[in-house]
């Protein structure tokens, strides 16, 4: 995991970087989820898609026998609504199963099951602004879904007939009931103003309505008339003159004459009230009864000549490319997201990786001086006998060059100081130390210095393989005073390097090398040779390390690049300060620059210069 103060400072570069570093990680993501999705996609069974378009017009009630009775206005959403959902109705596809006897078609064996995922399979979808409905059925075989659209489309407008059909059959029952009730009705009024006529004995026409109310004016102005006479008369003659009795004579015969016209014109009048009353129900029962008859007959009609509202348009036609797997969909989202999850990984194991891999990391991290970096030297060590001697082999690669970086950054690290005794240790073992103090001593010759290679890693000695020397007589027979120094020294084929193998093991090398034997020797060594290199183990293993770092003019710590751990390295380094050890720096060994692109440029630069 990266330090805060690193992660403050990670940018766009430094994301490219770390995909360049792990591209490997990314292609392998990308290959494998793109080979499955392409396995998983070619192995699909391919599904088609037969589509028929239907229109849906909303039928207006044709059959009204009363007023309103039929007349439903359903709102237009509903009434589609309502439509899509018969297209998916199960009622509607068991008139399928039995027109297309899918009964005995493995593929819907099973009635009850095979219903629902039928209907799964069936796809209702409006056109948008329009009363066209798209009908679709998916299915592994094109000319079966082909054949089950075009059938469930055709079920669809017979059962809207057949619907219809009842609905008008309904309508002409309901009908011929109400047109037996009605003549009925009529008989009954019929024969209710014929009785009246009968117990009433009169005929009421407009004639004899107008002459009675003619004679009843006469009478009434007869009345009037003679009460004016009897009033002029009765002044000059006297209630008992013949003339006086004839005129109220008279007056009472016209008033029992206008009083019996006028009960005769009201017995007549009510007469005539209830057989108008009787005329009237009889005639808007008869008027009744014949609308219903029409009705009837014209709803007879209809229903035998019941017309849809709804048809299809365009029947389907055979797919001829299934609609799934979309192949080239499936491909290019399985490219993506291998590439994805790839790139997702690879930040996830940057965000874990708490190595240190590039300078910024050992400045940032450690806090102390990059001396400088060794690439792999994988390519350049097939061409040499061992890894240990590549810059003696040789001398012009590039990791000899990168040696050649570090020796400078060594020399100006300390100018002003004395730094012939160097320490090569690091913070565990595997980290390169033994080849990196081999060649770091061969580079130092290769600049006219005498050296002197020491092998103090009495634990685990490797120095003496690597010339293949004899690993007796070496330090630790000096340090107990079996031999001398000069009979200890051995000549390498490398001019100018010396080497002092480790020796006998010793059982506590630790207490070996806090001598003041070793300090002596120390001393003598220094003054005979220009440079002094200690292998030593690992600092955080073993004290021994601790010991020759509080002696030795400077100590080089080296890091294996994205293999050691930064809380390692720490603890390795408080073993130096605990040691009041004079740190030169770090050397990161073994740096793939393949993948840290941080190295890129100088790694460029150093192959041109071989070219040039």
């Amino acid at each position: 995991m990266l330090p805060s103060s690193k992660k403050e400072e990670f940018n766009i570069a430094d994301y490219w970087q770390v995909i360049q570093k792990r591209k490997w990680v990314i292609i392998a993501s990308f290959l494998t989820f793109f080979t499955i999705v392409a396995i998983y996609t070619f192995r699909m069974v391919p599904i088609y898609r037969a589509t028929a378009v239907i229109l849906i017009e909303r039928q207006r009630p044709k059959v009204a026998p009363v007023q309103g009775m039929y007349n439903v206005r359903l709102i237009d959403r509903e009434f589609y609504q309502t439509q899509y959902r018969i297209l998916k109705s199960r009622s509607l596809v068991k008139l399928l199963f039995e027109e297309l006897n899918l009964y005995i078609d493995p593929e819907f064996a099973d009635l009850d099951d095979s219903i629902g995922s039928f209907l799964n399979r069936v796809t209702v979808e409006p056109v948008k602004k329009s009363k066209l409905v798209d009908l679709s059925f998916d299915g592994p075989d094109p000319n079966k879904v082909t054949k089950i659209v075009n059938t469930l489309a055709g079920q669809y407008i017979k059962q809207d007939v057949e619907n219809a059909a009842k609905v008008s059959r309904s309508a002409v029952e309901w009908l011929l009931g109400q047109v037996d009730t009605l003549k009925e009705r009529v008989r009954e009024s019929e024969e209710a103003l014929q009785k009246f006529r009968e117990e009433q004995k009169i005929v009421i026409t407009p004639e004899s309505e107008r002459e009675m109310t003619t004679l009843i004016e006469v009478l009434k102005k007869k009345e009037a008339q003679l009460v004016i006479e009897l009033s002029e008369f009765s002044e000059k003659y006297g209630k008992k003159h013949p003339k006086m009795i004839m005129l109220e004579s008279e007056l009472t015969s016209v008033r029992a004459k206008l009083d019996l016209e006028t009960k005769k014109a009201i017995t007549i009048g009510q007469a005539g009230i209830q057989f108008n009353v009787l005329q009237r129900e009889m005639e808007s029962n008869k008027r009744l009864y014949e609308a219903l008859l029409k009705k009837a007959k014209e709803t007879g009609v209809t229903e035998e000549l019941q017309v849809s509202q709804i048809r299809i348009v365009d029947k389907a036609e055979i797919p001829k490319s299934p609609i799934k797997p979309d192949r080239k969909m499936n491909l290019g989202l399985g490219a993506f997201m291998g590439l994805a999850l790839g790139i997702a990984l690879v930040m996830f194991l940057e965000y874990m990786d708490n190595t240190l891999k590039n300078p910024e990391d050992v400045e940032q991290c450690l806090e102390l001086p990059f001396l400088g970096y060794i690439p792999s030297s994988k390519k350049e060590a097939k061409n040499v006998n061992k890894i240990d001697l590549l810059v003696h082999q040789q001398s012009k690669s590039v990791v000899s060059e990168a040696y050649r970086a570090i020796r400078t950054a060594m020399i100006f690290a300390f100018a002003d100081k004395s730094t012939k005794s160097i320490l090569i240790t690091s913070a565990g073992p595997q980290e390169g130390k033994t080849t990196v103090s081999i060649n770091l001593a061969t580079i130092m010759t290769q600049a006219g210095d005498k050296v002197l290679l020491i092998d103090a890693d009495m634990r685990c000695p490797r120095v003496h393989k690597s010339f293949e020397l004899d690993i007796n007589n070496g330090l630790s027979e000096i340090l107990v005073g079996k031999i001398s120094l000069d009979s200890a020294i051995k000549k390498t084929e490398i001019p100018n390097l010396s080497v002092i193998t480790c020796g006998s093991i010793p059982p506590n090398p630790a207490e070996l090398l806090g001598t003041q034997k070793m300090k002596d020797f120390l001393n003598e060594v220094s003054s005979k040779f220009d440079r002094v290199i200690f292998d030593s183990p690992p600092i955080i293993t073993v004290t021994d390390s601790s010991i020759l770092a509080n002696i030795v003019d400077g100590v080089a710590f080296v890091i294996q690049g994205g293999k050691t751990a930064i809380e390692l390295a720490l603890r390795a380094k408080q073993r130096l300060q605990n040691a009041k050890a004079n740190v030169l720096g770090i050397i990161l060994n073994n740096v793939d620059m393949a993948k840290e692109s941080y190295y890129y440029y100088y790694y460029s630069y150093g192959s041109d210069t071989k070219k040039t």
